[in-house]
């Protein structure tokens, strides 16, 4: 016969063991189809001429870009997708968008990724035009680099 105690000590180990929050698998998204509109080259203009004490001298940014997601392989499922942009050498990057609806307006980080997406996959893309503003502190960028925003893709498991 099984005591309270033995028991208790079986469900304790049994939490433990059992992983309390599995990773979710990420799928990269393929966003080639993906367009800047306008020119290549992001132009970055000082915020403040004279910044005052303690303040950074920041330069902003703003470009419209066309996102254009493939997502047929998920096409019926349910899923997650994020807007993903890596650790840039120049420091804090803050990239800030409004959408038109499709796709959700957000703010990240260089090196963070934020959700654009959840719901049940319905078509084969997903589009939406993000007008964008990017921001960087103007005293750490020494020359032009290219950010690699990028997309992925979780998916909900299935009932």
């Amino acid at each position: 016969m099984m005591t309270n105690r033995f028991i208790f000590g079986f469900l304790l180990i049994a939490i433990i063991a059992w992983p309390v929050n599995a990773a979710a698998q990420a799928y990269p998204v393929d966003d080639s189809a993906s367009q800047v509109l306008g020119p290549g080259l992001l132009k970055m203009r000082w915020d403040s001429a004279l910044p005052k004490p303690g303040q950074a001298s920041t330069i902003t940014g703003h470009v419209v870009v066309l996102v254009r997601l493939d997502v047929s392989p998920w096409r019926g499922r349910h899923a997650r997708i994020y807007q993903k942009l890596p650790s840039v050498p120049a420091g804090a990057i803050n990239a800030r968008w409004t959408s038109n609806g499709t796709l959700l307006s957000g703010a990240l980080r260089d090196g963070e990724r934020t959700l654009v997406y959840s719901g049940v996959i319905n078509s084969d893309r997903l589009e939406d035009t993000f007008r964008l503003s990017i921001q960087a502190d103007g005293e750490r960028v020494e020359r032009p680099q290219a950010l690699a925003f990028s997309f992925e893709i979780e998916l909900e498991p299935q009932p």
